[in-house]
């Protein structure tokens, strides 16, 4: 009977040990975050947010600082998803701060990159209506960068189209006719060489004779005065 109640006494210290090295595991790894305190904003995407899920991280400037606590279609604007943040309080979100999404590297991984927001910027209030301050977005870098080859494609499908017009059969047809004029006059030009280097020659005389007879005015103008 004694041999058993020391099994179960064991056992019992056993189990409350266990208990409490958990308890400090879960402790220490929170980094004590029981302690924190976190300010809830709210932001407004306008495209998609697949990939982003709830708990992924909110970064500052890269360093973390909170969570994504909730994902939804904004309420009355279904072109929009209302994302919920909690951001450890004191973390500087000012009016003019921004809410980007990333992806991390190979991984695919979607959180939210804060970037922006001045030194010397007011921070950032909720409104008269507002729940929560709202923070502006912006359009992630693969938005910028679909917006940008999208309108690329849009221009080099107008020069396509410009070009096909300038080379359709009519504006051929009439390039073709002033390069044949452009030949024909160079033809006539070289066949009449020597009467133009002639007609040039006899103009330069005649422009030496007067410029002659122009210096030699005023002294016939004395002679005959005389």
């Amino acid at each position: 009977m004694e041999e058993k109640v020391n099994f179960a006494v064991v056992g019992v210290f056993v189990l409350l040990l266990g208990a409490a090295l958990i308890g400090g595991v879960l402790w220490f790894s929170s980094g004590k975050s029981y302690n924190q305190v976190y300010d809830i904003y709210q932001t407004y995407m306008s495209e998609s947010v697949s990939g982003l899920n709830l708990n992924a991280p909110v970064r500052y400037r890269g360093v973390e600082v909170g969570q994504v606590q909730e994902i939804r279609l904004a309420p009355g604007n279904v072109e929009q998803v209302q994302l919920t943040l909690g951001i450890l309080r004191g973390t500087p979100i000012k009016a003019d701060t921004i809410a980007l999404l990333q992806t991390h590297g190979l991984t695919g991984i979607t959180f939210v990159e804060l970037s922006g927001g001045s030194h010397d910027g007011s921070a950032l209030q909720a409104k008269e209506g507002e729940r929560y301050p709202i923070i502006q977005s912006g359009p992630s870098l693969i938005t910028r960068l679909d917006t940008s080859v999208t309108a690329l494609l849009g221009n080099l499908n107008r020069t396509s189209q410009n070009i096909n017009t300038l080379l359709d059969a009519d504006n051929r047809k009439a390039i073709k006719n002033t390069l044949k004029d452009v030949e024909s006059l160079s033809h006539t030009l070289a066949a009449r060489q020597a009467e133009i280097d002639s007609s040039l020659k006899n103009a330069a005389q005649t422009l030496d004779n007067t410029a002659r007879f122009s210096g030699e005015l005023p002294q016939l103008a004395q002679r005959i005065q005389h």
